[in-house]
């Protein structure tokens, strides 16, 4: 027999995610809700970037040098990818890539993914 269980609406939505600079500090990248490859794509647009590979986001993002995920509830490999552009960009100039407030969950995609040794995570 289907599971015809109905969702519950009383819970709410997840919020769309969304990456953007932070208009006070260039060098801070900002990212909350659903960081998927839909947001990616957008900011991919945004940007005037042919691809969403991570190299060609961060390429166009030469300033960023920290990421504030404090309120992102979900990231996918494309957020993982943009992560990783960013942190290949400044390690020409021995620089690492701080990442503030990620959660649990994140922080697992990050291990497993071999990342989170190649950021400088903050609080």
């Amino acid at each position: 027999m289907p599971n015809t269980v109905a969702a519950d609406p009383t819970l709410p939505l997840p919020e769309r995610g969304h990456v953007w600079l932070d208009e006070s500090d260039p060098a801070l990248l900002l990212m909350s809700g659903e960081v998927d490859v839909a947001v990616v794509e957008e900011l991919r647009d945004r940007l005037g970037v042919e691809s969403a590979r991570g190299t060609d986001l961060a390429a166009a993002l030469p300033q960023v040098r920290a990421v504030d995920m404090s309120a992102v509830t979900f990231a996918d490999s494309s957020a993982v990818g943009l992560l990783a552009g960013l942190v290949m960009a400044l390690q020409p100039a021995g620089e690492r890539l701080a990442v503030r407030g990620i959660g649990p969950a994140v922080e697992t995609l990050l291990e497993v993914t071999g990342l989170l040794p190649h950021l400088a995570v903050e609080g």
